[in-house]
């Protein structure tokens, strides 16, 4: 069983070493890497170039122009990727040298499993490693929908699904900046998840006012999904009035504590205008667009 592993970059010569190496450190040896580069202005390419030197067969490197939008940046890789299962992996993360052994194991244990994912330790440097960032017990396989619209399964880029699920639900869509999690919550409508309680992944911890900006992101991303779900009648009104609520204050939330308070409460009147009084998103949003005005 063949693994592609789609990883996109963009001036990061001082970090995809780590990372290309912990590929190449995979007890699992059946993989293709298949990098994407947005248009690198660093060495970026003569770093890729010493790895592919190690592993001719297995690594490939796509220069693409600068792009900027990581959805249309993993699509050329899904297009480009032959393998039966598909590895999602960000240039600056590193992989537990088991990664993929547990993922085909799991794919072969589980062969109506359409996806699977695991836990994750962040980290600033390797010797500061924090806990597992999912306090789960165990392993389970299960529809994780409300989990992911309640923001307690995040769309890390961890994730390994069957490239027969592209031909299902079709590549990352391209209107949406990041595409993840569009693409987690179209498969959680029809598919349960697998989930291993072994943290695999060491992701890369940056600044926090990164780390929120990236959020924010995601979370337009996701308000942006499940409206064009509910246009399209894909999911039922409760589930998309859960998600848009959860997602809208939280997103003005974020934007009145960065004093930016027009786009702040144009997300508070998205919730006022979806629901009534009765319900408990009316109140709270009332309640902190009264605060702020």
């Amino acid at each position: 069983m063949k693994i592609s592993i789609i990883t996109i970059t963009y001036n990061r010569a001082h970090l995809i070493g780590q990372t290309i190496q912990s590929v190449l450190d995979q007890t699992y040896q059946n993989y293709e890497l298949i990098i994407i580069d947005d248009g690198s202005t660093d060495n970026t390419n003569e770093v890729v170039a010493t790895y592919i030197n190690k592993a001719p067969e297995q690594i490939r490197y796509i220069k693409s122009q600068k792009l900027g939008i990581p959805s249309k940046l993993r699509n050329i890789g899904l297009k480009n990727a032959t393998g039966e299962i598909i590895s999602i992996l960000d240039s600056d993360d590193i992989w537990l040298e088991d990664k993929l052994y547990y993922t085909y194991n799991i794919f072969k244990k589980y062969p109506d499993a359409m996806f699977m994912f695991h836990n994750l330790k962040h980290f600033s440097t390797l010797e500061n490693l924090s806990s597992p960032y999912y306090t789960l017990k165990q392993d389970f396989y299960k529809n994780i929908l409300k989990e992911l619209i309640l923001g307690e399964i995040l769309a890390f880029p961890i994730f390994s699904i069957r490239s027969s699920l592209i031909k299902e639900i079709g590549f990352f869509d391209e209107s949406i900046m990041e595409g993840q999690h569009d693409f987690i919550i179209k498969a959680a409508l029809n598919h349960k998840f697998y989930y291993l309680n072994k943290p695999l992944t060491l992701m890369r911890r940056h600044g926090s006012n990164l780390t929120k900006n990236f959020d924010i992101i995601h979370s337009l991303d996701a308000i942006k999904t499940f409206e064009n779900l509910f246009k399209s009648k894909k999911i039922e009104t409760k589930w998309y009035l859960l998600a848009t609520n959860f997602l809208n204050f939280k997103t003005a939330n974020y934007y009145l504590s960065i004093n930016d308070n027009k786009k702040g409460i144009q997300h508070l009147n998205s919730i006022l205008n979806n629901n009534t009084f009765f319900n408990k998103w009316y109140i709270k949003a009332i309640f902190l667009k009264l605060k702020v005005s």
